[in-house]
């Protein structure tokens, strides 16, 4: 059965499979006539052969030559040569083979037209461009339909594939950066032949599995970054020791779903600019809570009252790169407010629960 589906699954067996469904339909809704089996499944092999050259003549050669000139005049004009070509089959096809072949199936057809001339009757402008139009196009507007809808299946996976890569992408440019900061940390430490640092290795071994092993989905239990974030925070307090004053509030109690790694940035940043440079005593913020259908996830940070030359309109490391993972994991369901003055700098992220 899975093979069977494979099979159907190649364009060519579609388009086979919706004529041949095309063909029973007709085929079927002629039974009710006078015609005989024989004339009604012969008589509607043509009609589906016509329907198939009109289907694809107007799919692969009329459409796209309007969408390249756009020529409406050059359209209206093949779409008639089109018309006039399938009645002339058609008609040479009905006069010679079915009524000779079937007399008395096609007996008042033959009655109607054995007084009018051959070219009249190709030429027959109700036939030509009333009847010919409706009954030939009827299936080309449920085989557009249909490929338009596969079309769009395709085109949301190919989005859905490039949104995979890109974020892959952009999380491989934040945990070298975060890997290189953390290994400054340690080797601040070694140096100093520090207590701490068999804790700060244990954190990091910590940190260092979540961010290679544990984060793959798209969106983790949000009980994982909060561990990620309480490793972090050890990390940095036992660098700074009594340089830094941070505080971690956190009231989730329901486990929720949030992508991974995207508050990293932002606590990186906050040591950075805020941690880093200040030759007095620092002070980070951080609080993580929920509130009916969002996530609230708050930083603060004050900054060093010293000079630090930096260019004009450079945004801070990562925070692009946090933009784009919004913008990709949460389209239309995430705000961002930053706060960014002289003394202290703010970010609040609201996020839907997933």
């Amino acid at each position: 059965m899975t093979a069977f589906l494979k099979i159907l699954n190649k364009p060519i067996y579609k388009h086979l499979l919706f004529w041949v469904v095309v063909y029973i339909f007709y085929s079927s809704s002629a039974f009710q006539g006078t015609y005989s089996t024989a004339s009604i499944l012969i008589s509607n092999i043509l009609h589906t052969f016509l329907q198939v050259i009109v289907a694809y003549s107007i799919l692969l050669v009329i459409i796209p030559r309007y969408k390249k000139n756009s020529n409406i005049f050059e359209s209206i004009l093949l779409l008639i040569v089109l018309f006039i070509i399938v009645q002339i089959f058609a008609s040479v096809v009905k006069m010679f083979f079915l009524e000779v072949t079937f007399p008395s199936c096609f007996a008042d057809s033959r009655y109607v037209m054995e007084n009018t001339p051959f070219i009249e009757r190709l030429t027959d402008f109700k036939v030509v461009f009333i009847y010919n139009p409706f009954f030939y196009l009827q299936p080309l507007f449920f085989l557009g339909a249909l490929l338009s809808y596969e079309k769009q299946q395709k085109l949301s996976e190919i989005k859905e594939q490039k949104k995979t890569v890109e974020l892959n992408a952009l999380k491989h440019q934040l945990n070298p950066h975060f890997l290189f900061n953390t290994l400054n940390n340690l080797y601040t430490l070694t140096l100093e032949k520090s207590d701490a640092a068999p804790e700060a290795i244990a954190k990091l071994s910590g940190i260092l599995d979540y961010t290679l092993y544990r984060c793959d989905d798209k969106y983790v239990a949000i009980e994982k970054e909060i561990e990620m974030i309480e490793n972090y925070l050890a990390l940095e307090q036992i660098r700074y020791e009594d340089r830094v004053t941070i505080s971690f509030k956190n009231t989730v109690t329901e486990s929720v779903k949030i992508a991974p790694l995207l508050l990293l940035t932002f606590l990186e940043n906050a040591f950075k600019h805020g941690v880093s440079q200040e030759l007095e005593m620092a002070r980070v913020n951080i609080s993580i809570a929920l509130d009916k259908n969002d996530i609230i996830f708050t930083i603060f940070n004050t900054k060093p009252q010293v000079e630090i030359k930096k260019p004009l309109h450079k945004k801070r490391i990562g925070l692009s790169n946090i933009e784009k993972q919004l913008a990709l994991l949460y389209p239309g369901e995430h705000k961002l407010s930053i706060d960014d003055n002289d003394k202290t700098y703010e970010v609040i992220l609201k996020l839907k629960q997933r």
